[in-house]
C-alpha cells in the first residue's frame, strides 16, 4: 500500500510540474514575423473610366481642403421657456435616484393633453367635419 501511494504521489507531482511548464513562454515561442499573410489584390472594374470625370491635374494624394481653415461660430443657445409650470414641485433634473422605486417610467397607455389651438394655423374656411373628396 505504501509503495502504491508513493508511485501515485510521484506521478501526480510530475503531472503538476509538467502543467506548470506547459505555458512557459520560454519553451514555446511564436514569432509573429514568421506568419505569412495573404493579400488579395482585387481589381475593380467600375464599367467606366474615372479619369473622364476628374480634373486633368487631379492628384489623389494631394490635400485640396484644409480642415483647419474652417471657422466655427460659438454662440450660446438660450431657451426662454419657463418649464416650472409643467414640472412637479421640488423637481431637480440633476438629482440622483436613490432607489428603483424613484425612477418614473412613461407608460405608452398614459394619456396627455396637448394645449395647442390649431385654428390659428388653419384657413378661415377650413372645416374639420367635412370629408375629403375622392
Amino acid at each position: 500500500m505504501n509503495k502504491k501511494t508513493i508511485v501515485i504521489s510521484f506521478a501526480a507531482g510530475l503531472m503538476f510540474v509538467n502543467g506548470m511548464f506547459a505555458s512557459d513562454p520560454k519553451t514555446e515561442s511564436l514569432d509573429i514575423n514568421t506568419i505569412e499573410y495573404i493579400e488579395d489584390e482585387m481589381d475593380f472594374d467600375l464599367g467606366f473610366d474615372t479619369a473622364d470625370y476628374l480634373p486633368e491635374d487631379f492628384d489623389a494624394s494631394q490635400i485640396y481642403f484644409n480642415i483647419e481653415s474652417v471657422q466655427y461660430v460659438e454662440d450660446e443657445l438660450v431657451f426662454e421657456i419657463n418649464t416650472k409650470e409643467y414640472l412637479p414641485e421640488g423637481f431637480d433634473a440633476y438629482a440622483f435616484p436613490s432607489d428603483v422605486q424613484s425612477i418614473n417610467y412613461i407608460d405608452e397607455k398614459d394619456s396627455f393633453e396637448v394645449r395647442l389651438n390649431s385654428m390659428k394655423f388653419m384657413r378661415s374656411a377650413f372645416n374639420s367635419n367635412t370629408e375629403l373628396s375622392k
